[in-house]
């Protein structure tokens, strides 16, 4: 069997940024990253996480400008921390207590930090079976491709997801997710009345309900997505997210390898 450890998933290159920075600065920096996140300090010390999700519900639903805000005033300050020795499971329980992202400490040092995504890749490459079932979003939010993206904002905020599918005439169009959002319509400045449909991604990965944890892993892992949406014959039926994967990996039975 093979037993994987923070040190080997986590995401060695920190990327920081100043916790006196503006907003805007965050939301280019995570865009051009490509990442949901940013360790903001003070110094080198770590102060707080800012992510995708802060900026979507603390800043523009709360109808805060980017521009005139700082990442301090927002970012979430409960900084939990793993060591890098720590097995998969540590951390995937962690994760689901604490709610948060793991900073990988050595001493004083900030190593790396885990995010979901980076336990899924480590669910992956444990190879574990494991049943999904309970902890699957089963209400998904869809919306037409004609829905503006500030409506779909208040939405998605309203409701605390980050995603929301878009559909025509039932079936799946694509997904809009956070990702989207900082990088099409809050770093160009463009877009909150624009049609979702024209923003959405459309290469849309799904896979069949019923599926368990080790091939959900495989397949977010290999494909890098953080949402995997089930379908039954046409209709999506739920949603598996990076989130809900860790959580079922974490309260499963100890893993018997397959």
């Amino acid at each position: 069997s093979v037993l994987v450890s923070v040190k080997e998933i986590m995401t060695r290159k920190v990327q920081t940024i100043n916790s006196r920075a503006r907003v805007r600065q965050a939301a280019e920096t995570m865009a051009g990253k490509n990442i949901g996140r940013l360790v903001a300090v003070e110094g080198s010390k770590p102060k707080g996480v800012i992510t995708e999700r802060d900026i979507l519900d603390r800043v523009l639903a709360a109808g805060k400008d980017p521009e005139a805000t700082t990442i301090a005033e927002i970012m979430s300050t409960s900084l939990i921390e793993i060591r890098p020795d720590a097995s998969l499971r540590e951390a995937a329980e962690t994760m689901l207590t604490k709610k948060n992202r793991l900073l990988v400490m050595e001493g004083d040092e900030l190593v790396g930090i885990v995010t979901a995504t980076d336990i899924v890749k480590g669910i992956h490459k444990e190879g574990a079976s494991f049943d999904i079932s309970k902890t699957i979003t089963k209400r998904v939010l869809t919306v037409s491709p004609e829905t503006r993206v500030d409506e779909v904002l208040r939405l998605m905020s309203g409701r605390r997801v980050g995603s929301i599918m878009v559909s025509q005439n039932g079936r799946p169009y694509g997904i809009f997710t956070e990702r989207d959002f900082v990088k099409k319509v809050l770093v160009p400045r463009t877009g909150l009345s624009k049609r979702v449909g024209d923003l959405a991604t459309k290469k849309l990965i799904t896979a069949k309900a019923g599926l368990d944890g080790k091939e959900a892993a495989r397949i977010m892992a290999t494909n890098g997505i953080k949402r995997l949406p089930l379908l039954k014959g046409e209709d999506v039926v739920g949603i598996v997210t990076a989130r809900d994967l860790v959580e079922a990996f974490a309260t499963s039975e100890q893993p018997h390898q397959t």
